[in-house]
């Protein structure tokens, strides 16, 4: 009775079952109340031999609210009172066993190796007289339970069990027959364990021939010896630790040679695809390329089914890939597209922060790693542009460049207050790191813990932090986004993406809140609780849907509607109007277009600010600000991007990995760390008061609530590339209206260049994966090499699974980024096309 986890395990095998939904972790009740209904009557029947009770209220208390909260003094005392009522109506034949499979941090998580986690309360209680001395505090393997309760409810002991049994809970008196029964009951225990390494040791190497050696000489002096019974007890329970300890040392198996073409396949992957994206072959061998891949990952699967060894598997791919790169070069070299200096400093940070994965030191203090990485990217991107600047004073002047004239300039530039602020907001988003167990002194920020969740003296800071953070962070990204939409004039007319800009963002903002608030309120139903959160799915699913289906946000005015206000048009569209309209005399009768010449990027700051508020929803109102800031510094970094890109429209490689460093450092900013124990369950239910029926819609809530940065980013890469084009600052679009475009075009100027937008469109993504990949190989190499490292399982494992997750999550999302683009080009080629065919005489 109770979590229905026990018969996913066990179906059909239990005479009655009660089971009640487990994985909802803000039901602390549902469980609970059903076991305690049932619990008491199915004792008094007696016609049972094992009664299962499995409670989850405290485990749900601590993930909800953590140990010293007020709910869990509550959810204990009930437990008291559980406890108090079953040893009311127990009879003197009837054992009781109360344990908790795991402990519990002081945040209320677990599943990692500390002592708090590990360990946790045993009570075994009997109104039976036992006369046998029992260890007060005695510390017993959970493993032990395995033959312990096997012997007890006259089982046999599992084939492959390793734990030994637990004398207290065999021998209850101190006489001789019952010290007969311990010691027939431990032969039972070490025959078992006997046979099953000796079945082990026939199928397999693993087992060190010294170590059986030993053991076979403890196995003879077992049985030839007739010491008294303590010392007999003693030898038992000897042989069976060292069997456990020496199997501990082998549990770990590792496929070298699987391990081994994984690798070669990803290093390879890396390496052509590097020269491909990086200049070193023409854009035309793209899917040559990509081809080759193919044929590597073939071979690459034939060989791991074929019987050979590591070193010719290395031998095989090695000189298949040697070819494939001679062919590459051979045939599709393009050696004058070479990279410049800043962009080989970023690929040195790079390399060098895939490899910090090597170390655990600096594995656990990764935020920091990436911390100086993107200020040592974003200094080398500033200093290009100091160079830059120096250069054309020179040439304009013709002078010698002085300090004073070079601070001057640097004061006068924009690039300098750009450089400022964003380190200013990237330190600022420190504050909202988790800290690992590992990292003595490390304070959790307090962000972290919801508001309702708070306790009683925590009201003055928990309502400042609702007004003062909370509310502003919310409403802010979409205030700023429909404010530069309105000045662009992007949001005039009455398209349907228009409409749901202009009410949808706003509204979506608001739900997030009542969810918040909800929370805090207990009195509520629970279908009045989810609302809010389950409304937000909708109108973000309905906000991509109608991106998909119609996601222009434009607007024609013909020559005779209502005028409208030169700060609301785009004048830049003028110039291609001109080339596609007839000339007229009467200007009055020319038709105007809102909106075209910005056309892409008011599509994806919707779609940006659509899924930042889903993402807030989930996270927790501790994590908005943060999510806030992120949004911040990609804004700062597009200004950025677009003052030092005037004269190129193709992004650097230097600022595409600036960006990937930003993703994985938010990563850490928004409260996340690379450990089982840092994963918020509670955010696959959030909006459910029940368990879902599929694993699909929490597995969507929790691998974009865990990989927030890795969506925000991804979603808005395709702007590095569309704010080049139209060339106007996210700031100068808000303080002047009348900003017009470098291009004269604006964003429309990607429909007039189709191959280039193309490759320019391949060669940011490539480059962003790619980077994605080396960090992803980096993992992966750490956690092979290091497989027999002590810390494997706590840092290095888990570290590659989060790499490997977020990797698998961010080609998804690049995916639907890329569909987006295509879908708004071709729309925006049509409504051209369409808007010649009417107007053109």
């Amino acid at each position: 009775m109770g979590d229905d986890t026990w018969e996913s395990l066990f179906p059909k095998r239990f005479s009655r079952s009660y089971p009640f939904p487990s994985f909802n972790v803000h039901d602390l009740h549902t469980v609970d109340g059903g076991v305690k209904t049932h619990l008491v009557p199915e004792i008094v029947k007696s016609d049972f031999t094992l009664l299962v009770a499995h409670f989850l209220g405290v485990d749900h208390c601590g993930h909800r609210y953590g140990p010293n909260h007020p709910a869990m003094a509550e959810k204990l005392s009930e437990m008291n009172e559980v406890l108090r009522s079953v040893v009311e109506v127990m009879d003197n034949e009837t054992l009781l066993i109360v344990l908790g499979d795991h402990g519990m941090t002081t945040t209320g998580d677990h599943g990692g190796d500390s002592s708090d986690e590990i360990n946790a309360a045993l009570l075994v209680h009997t109104k039976s007289e036992v006369t046998w001395p029992v260890q007060e505090q005695k510390e017993v393997s959970q493993i032990d339970l395995v033959p312990t309760l096997s012997l007890l409810l006259g089982l046999p002991i599992p084939y492959s069990n390793l734990g030994s049994l637990i004398p207290e809970l065999i021998q209850n008196t101190n006489t001789p027959t019952s010290e007969a029964n311990l010691l027939a009951a431990l032969k039972l225990n070490q025959k078992q364990i006997l046979n099953y390494i000796n079945h082990y040791s026939q199928l397999s190497n693993d087992l060190p021939k010294s170590q059986m050696a030993v053991l076979d000489e403890m196995e003879r002096a077992l049985h030839s010896s007739s010491s008294e019974a303590d010392l007999q007890r003693i030898k038992y329970m000897t042989y069976m630790r060292k069997v456990k300890d020496m199997c501990r040392e082998i549990w770990a198996k590792f496929d070298d040679k699987l391990m081994l073409i994984g690798g070669l396949q990803v290093l390879f992957s890396i390496v052509l695809q590097g020269c491909s994206t990086c200049g070193f072959l023409a854009p035309t061998s793209s899917y040559t390329v990509a081809l080759l891949q193919c044929s590597l990952t073939v071979m690459s699967l034939v060989l791991s089914y074929l019987t050979v060894t590591p070193l010719h598997c290395l031998l095989i791919l090695s000189a298949m890939f040697s070819i494939i790169i001679v062919y590459c070069v051979v045939k599709y070299s393009q050696v004058e597209n070479c990279l410049s200096l800043t962009d080989m400093l970023s690929i040195l940070c790079l390399v060098l922060y895939s490899l910090s994965s090597l170390s655990n030191s600096l594995l656990i203090n990764e935020d920091k790693v990436l911390h100086f990485s993107a200020q040592s990217i974003l200094m080398t991107i500033y200093l290009s542009e100091v160079i830059k600047l120096v250069r054309f004073q020179m040439t304009k002047t013709k002078e010698k460049t002085t300090s004073l004239m070079l601070l001057k300039l640097l004061l006068k530039s924009p690039i300098t207050y750009l450089f400022i602020i964003l380190s200013v907001v990237v330190q600022l988003s420190q504050v909202f790191r988790a800290c690992r167990e590992e990292l003595i002194g490390c304070e959790t920020s307090l962000f972290l813990t919801p508001l309702a969740s708070l306790l009683q003296e925590f009201n003055s800071y928990r309502n400042k932090r609702f007004l003062l953070l909370t509310m502003p962070s919310v409403f802010l990204p979409a205030y700023a986004v429909k404010r530069i939409l309105k000045v662009r004039g992007n949001l005039n007319g009455h398209s349907v993406l228009v409409i749901f800009v202009s009410y949808a963002l706003y509204t979506m903002a608001t739900l997030c809140l009542a969810d918040w608030v909800s929370a805090a309120i207990p009195f509520l139903h629970d279908w009045q609780r989810t609302l809010p959160a389950k409304s937000t799915y909708i109108l973000l699913t309905v906000g991509i849907s109608i991106i998909l289906i119609s996601p222009l946000a434009v607007y024609l005015s013909s020559p005779k509607s209502k005028p409208v206000s030169y700060n609301t048009s785009v004048p830049s569209i003028y110039k291609y109007i001109k080339e596609t309209l007839s000339k007229t005399e009467d200007d009055s009768e020319r038709p105007l277009v809102f909106g075209l010449s910005t056309v892409y990027s008011a599509t994806y700051l919707s779609l940006l600010v659509m899924v930042s508020i889903y993402l807030m929803l989930i996270s927790g109102d501790g994590m908005s600000f943060s999510i806030t800031l992120a949004l911040l510094a990609l804004v700062l970094f597009l200004d950025t991007h677009v003052l030092c890109n005037q004269s190129n429209t193709r992004t650097s490689i230097s600022h595409i990995i600036y960006w990937f460093v930003l993703c994985k450092y938010y990563f850490y900013c928004t409260g996340h760390q690379p450990t089982i124990t840092n994963i918020r369950w509670d955010a696959a239910f959030h909006g459910f008061s029940q368990d879902h029926d599929t694993m699909i819609v929490p597995g969507i809530l929790l691998f974009t609530s865990t990989f927030s940065s890795q969506v925000i980013f991804t979603v808005s890469l395709p702007l590095l590339l569309i704010v080049t084009e139209s060339g106007i600052t996210f700031y100068q679009s808000v303080r002047s209206p009348k900003a017009r475009s470098l291009t004269g075009l604006g964003e429309i100027s990607l429909t007039r260049q189709e191959e280039t937008t193309s490759n320019n469109l391949y060669h940011l993504y490539s480059i962003y994966l790619l980077a994605n990949l080396v960090k992803t190989f980096g993992a992966l190499l750490s956690a092979a090499i290091l497989r027999r490292h002590l810390m494997v399982w706590k840092i290095f494992a888990p570290a590659f699974i989060y790499e490997g997750a977020s990797f698998i999550l961010t080609s998804l999302i690049s995916i639907l980024s890329y569909i987006i683009f295509i879908r708004l080009h071709k729309a925006v080629k049509y409504y051209i096309r369409d808007f010649e065919l009417e107007h053109v005489d």
